[in-house]
C-alpha cells in the first residue's frame, strides 16, 4: 500500500477522497454510496448547512439558570444535600435549570459530602489523640510508696 499522506496515493478503503490544502487526504470514513465523508461530499452540502445552522442556534440558546436572587441553601448535612439534589432534579425536569448546571451541582455536592466526611474523621482523630495523650501522663511518684522488685527479695 502507498503512504496515505502522499496525495498521489490511493485512499484507504473507506477513507474520504478529499485532498486537504497541505496535499494530504482527509482521514474520515466515507458515507455510504460515496467516496467522500459527510463534510466533503458535494451532495450533502444542503444537509451540512442545515446542521451548521442548527448547531449555531443551539450554541446561542441561553442556558436555563436560576434567578440571581435565588436564596442560598444551607448545606450542613447529607439530608440538606439530598434535598438540594431532589430540588435540582425537578428543576431540570421542568426546564428551569440547564442539565449542565445540574451536573455541576451534583459533582460539587459529592465533593462537599466527601469533605464533610473527611472533616468529621479528622475531628474524631484529634479527640482520640487528645484522650490518649491525657492517659499517657504518669502520676508523680508517691514518696511513701517504694517499689521492690521481686528479684530483690
Amino acid at each position: 500500500m502507498i503512504d496515505s499522506e502522499n496525495p498521489t496515493s490511493p485512499s484507504q478503503p473507506g477513507q474520504c477522497s478529499h485532498l486537504k490544502p497541505d496535499g494530504s487526504r482527509c482521514k474520515a470514513n466515507v458515507r455510504l454510496g460515496s467516496s467522500y465523508c459527510f463534510f466533503h461530499d458535494p451532495e450533502s452540502a444542503a444537509e451540512r448547512q442545515a446542521a451548521q445552522i442548527s448547531g449555531g442556534k443551539e450554541r446561542s440558546r441561553c442556558a436555563a439558570v436560576l434567578p440571581a436572587d435565588t436564596p442560598d441553601r444551607q448545606l450542613t448535612n447529607a439530608g440538606d444535600v439530598t434535598a438540594l439534589l431532589g430540588e435540582t432534579i425537578n428543576q431540570v425536569r421542568r426546564g428551569q435549570l440547564d442539565p449542565r448546571f445540574a451536573n455541576a451541582i451534583g459533582y460539587l455536592a459529592s465533593i462537599f459530602l466527601k469533605a464533610r466526611e473527611t472533616d468529621g474523621l479528622e475531628q474524631r482523630v484529634e479527640r482520640l489523640e487528645s484522650v490518649l495523650a491525657s492517659q499517657k501522663t504518669v502520676p508523680e511518684a508517691d514518696p511513701e510508696f517504694e517499689f521492690v522488685s521481686p528479684a530483690a527479695k
